[in-house]
């Protein structure tokens, strides 16, 4: 299992497993769209995206890292906002070794932490983030207006 950082010459191999993790929370696919979006998060380099690649050369899994600021710190933050891992590959190691990527390059880029978030019924990836080294905080609630349902005044 090899991995490595995204790019351009990527994004056909990104767009079926985007959509399949599109698929996976409820998401209708949307190909035009999704490769719309990953290509803008290449080209502008708004997100960091590691990709496991199978010997095969088939894709296994990714993780999308974007950049937030800490201003108490006065520091970079890495938010690993979305990590899925192909059916196929699952149970084989794969999401350890993406967020082993992404760990490292919080490192090398020298931010504060890295900080993510999932659902509160999703035990199994819970469980294997605090395997990992992630802890849960008790003392933040976090919680997230949707600009497409607000009504305009």
């Amino acid at each position: 299992m090899q991995i490595t950082k995204a790019n351009e010459s990527h994004l056909e191999l990104l767009i079926p497993a985007f959509e399949a993790y599109r698929s996976h929370f409820g998401q209708t696919n949307d190909n035009p769209r999704t490769r719309r979006f990953l290509s803008e998060r290449l080209t502008q380099n708004s997100s960091t995206i590691f990709i496991a690649l199978a010997d095969s050369g088939v894709l296994a899994g990714f993780t999308q890292l974007y950049p937030i600021f800490s201003t108490l710190k006065l520091e970079s933050v890495w938010l690993l906002n979305d990590m899925f891992v192909m059916p196929d590959f699952r149970k084989g190691g794969v999401a350890s070794l993406l967020v082993d990527a992404a760990w490292n390059y919080t490192k090398h880029t020298r931010a504060a932490w890295l900080t993510l978030k999932t659902g509160i019924e999703n035990t199994k990836a819970q469980a294997l983030y605090e395997k990992l080294g992630f802890r849960k905080e008790d003392e933040h609630f976090y919680n997230f207006l949707d600009n497409h349902s607000v009504k305009d005044a």
